[in-house]
């Protein structure tokens, strides 16, 4: 059966609370990921100068501590820049970092749900979200992609990155242990081989919540998420991150 955006099926009510609440926890003063060599932030910021346009909407999920808020806001063609976050803009010290005259084109919304409530029906040009989706479960991941659908307009794209165990490994083989240790009995579980740890990080990708934990969605899953949700995927993977997926969506149609 077609979902309805917004209708959360109630059985993953409680599980996505408990979501959004263990991030309550971290990242006091507001997560910002650096600029790290394999996952080249430089070039993500020549992908959004030569993607965004004048006059675009622009709604960013996890703006943490605004590093990338900011990016979008200092390019000076945006007509509004959403910024959602689980944590309150106090907590994130997102206006020291970002701007306090940045507040007439950005508006910031602490969220306690999935539901995009805050933002208005068919408004947004862009999505972009960077380290956070890795953060949300497969459960939570769905929801997203289904009620944005609401929010975007048509031909609105949306740029996602979130974690695939196979490329994260690839890239950085030697935090085979960061991989093990989100997965059930962390690290006092063995695994044969990486392939089988791999497996295993996969198979946990809806599992129990824990504060800064990654779930391991995968590309092949998520795009079928996309296409789940009626998203047309225009790349499954940009390969501008080498660590983790970047899969660039277009929304065509209700």
């Amino acid at each position: 059966m077609k979902r309805t955006p917004g209708d959360v099926d109630p059985s993953t009510n409680e599980k996505l609370a408990a979501e959004l609440g263990d991030f309550r926890t971290l990242w006091f003063g507001g997560f910002k990921t650096g600029y790290k060599t394999k996952r080249n932030q430089r070039q993500i910021e020549d992908y959004l100068r030569s993607t965004l346009r004048r006059d675009h909407c622009v709604l960013e999920i996890g703006c943490g501590g605004g590093q990338w808020s900011r990016f979008m806001a200092e390019l000076g063609v945006l007509r509004r820049l959403y910024c959602i976050d689980a944590l309150s803009a106090f907590h994130n010290n997102f206006w020291q970092f970002v701007g306090e005259d940045k507040r007439g084109l950005v508006e910031y919304r602490q969220v306690s749900d999935f539901s995009l409530a805050c933002i208005p029906d068919r408004s947004v040009d862009y999505v972009f979200s960077y380290d956070v989706f890795c953060h949300i479960s497969l459960s939570g991941q769905r929801e997203y992609l289904q009620n944005l659908r609401r929010k975007c307009v048509t031909g609105a794209q949306l740029l996602i990155m979130y974690a695939d165990p196979a490329k994260y490994l690839r890239s950085e083989p030697e935090n085979v242990d960061f991989v093990r240790s989100y997965l059930p009995g962390g690290d006092s579980v063995s695994y044969g081989s990486v392939d089988e740890l791999i497996g295993a990080a996969l198979a946990d990708c809806d599992g129990a919540s824990s504060p800064g934990r990654w779930y391991w969605v995968g590309i092949e899953r998520f795009v079928a998420l996309a296409q789940e949700a009626g998203y047309e995927v225009v790349a499954r993977d940009l390969d501008i991150d080498k660590t983790n997926p970047l899969t660039l969506l277009r929304f065509t149609s209700r």
